[in-house]
């Protein structure tokens, strides 16, 4: 029991996550597919190999996509991994959000926020990372 223990890793340091891209995929009936594109930093001195994650990215504070992915690539130590997932927009939260920008003057930059729980396949609990930011949008 001891060795067992001996294997479960301690002070493994929270990935970091950023959104290097979105790219809309072809609609399939009324629901419009969007590939976002990360880029998935390992900060520790081994490998961590993924067995799922699942995200949400919120724009102005509503969350508008979401989706759940278990094909993504072993995170190399010390690397950045590009990982590309697909979400599904929910039609609901494009409404919303359509309303919140007929109610107020759409500025040059708009906030978005992305959350996902990252779930290893070793003894590693699952971790929760975040990011927030803005876009600069092109007239």
């Amino acid at each position: 029991m001891l060795a067992a223990c001996s294997q479960i890793p301690f002070g493994i340091q929270e990935p970091q996550v950023k959104v290097t891209g979105l790219e809309l995929l072809p609609a399939q009936g009324m629901e419009q597919r969007i590939a976002v594109h990360l880029g998935i930093t390992n900060p520790n001195g081994r490998d961590l190999s993924v067995r799922g994650i699942s995200y949400n990215i919120g724009i102005e504070n509503i969350d508008v996509l979401s989706g759940v992915s278990s094909r993504v690539p072993t995170l190399k130590a010390y690397e950045e991994t590009p990982v590309t997932v697909e979400v599904s927009a929910n039609l609901l939260s494009i409404a919303r959000l359509v309303q919140h920008f007929s109610q107020r003057a759409v500025s040059d930059r708009v906030s978005y926020n992305f959350d996902a729980k990252l779930d290893f396949s070793q003894w590693l609990p699952s971790m929760r990372v975040s990011e927030q930011g803005e876009i600069k949008l092109q007239y």
